[in-house]
């Protein structure tokens, strides 16, 4: 009865040994930094000023953020003038032979060259803003009259090797009436990327590495703290 229970006890401890190094092997996997491209943005508009640049780069700074990332490492960014030579590569290489390459199509090669988990590129497509002053365009008004017709086009391409595809979404805003801060091309400009931001998911998308460490996390507590007979 005693050897029967001492091959039971052995055949338990060995079934919790096999479960805890595949949850060690997740868990080791899980650790390791997400790889993330982020391509500087790119400006198609000779119209967009520096702080109009820095304020697009900062909101999609914000929502690529990953909280204590300093200290857990979940991701790890690229550098950025390592992403931009990658980036001119990849579309010399596309465009032998071609007339012309689209950005989107060079985001996942240039996942395979940098062996990035996500690749993110903005593009500033189109940016314009002028303002007038008295009537204009058929309106008849005083000379104290302010007009703005501004436009602000922008696109968000990417790469997920999660979910190995590509991902892509552009949008426009257009305003043309009297003055107002909501018509200005940066306020259009901001809020074409909010939308964009929404669309592609990239804030999810960043934070996958979090929740995927914290799920083999708790996996393997939960296999370590089970009883043995």
């Amino acid at each position: 009865m005693q050897k029967k229970y001492a091959l039971w006890c052995s055949f338990l401890i060995w079934i919790l040994f096999a479960f805890s190094s595949v949850a060690f092997a997740a868990t080791a996997d899980a650790a390791k930094p997400f790889r993330l491209a982020r391509v500087p943005l790119i400006v198609r508009s000779s119209y967009a000023d520096a702080e109009v640049q820095e304020m697009l780069e900062d909101r999609l700074d914000f929502a690529l953020h990953v909280p204590l990332n300093d200290t857990m490492h979940y991701v790890e960014e690229i550098p950025q003038s390592e992403v931009e030579e990658a980036l001119d590569e990849v579309l010399a290489d596309l465009s032998q032979g071609k007339k012309r390459v689209k950005i989107k199509d060079a985001m996942q090669p240039l996942a395979e060259v940098l062996d990035a988990d996500l690749v993110v590129c903005p593009v500033l497509t189109d940016y314009r803003e002028y303002i007038f002053y008295g009537g204009w365009g058929g309106w008849d008004y005083d000379g104290d009259t302010i007009r703005i017709e501004s436009w602000a086009s922008l696109e968000l391409d990417g790469y997920d090797r999660a979910e190995d595809k590509n991902f892509s979404k552009s949008t426009s805003r257009f305003y043309h009436d009297g003055y107002s801060s909501t018509g200005r091309a940066s306020y259009l400009a901001k809020d074409a990327l909010e939308s964009l931001i929404s669309e592609t998911e990239i804030n999810r998308r960043v934070m996958r590495p979090v929740k995927e460490r914290a799920q083999a996390a708790g996996a393997s507590s939960a296999l370590t703290a089970a009883d043995v007979p």
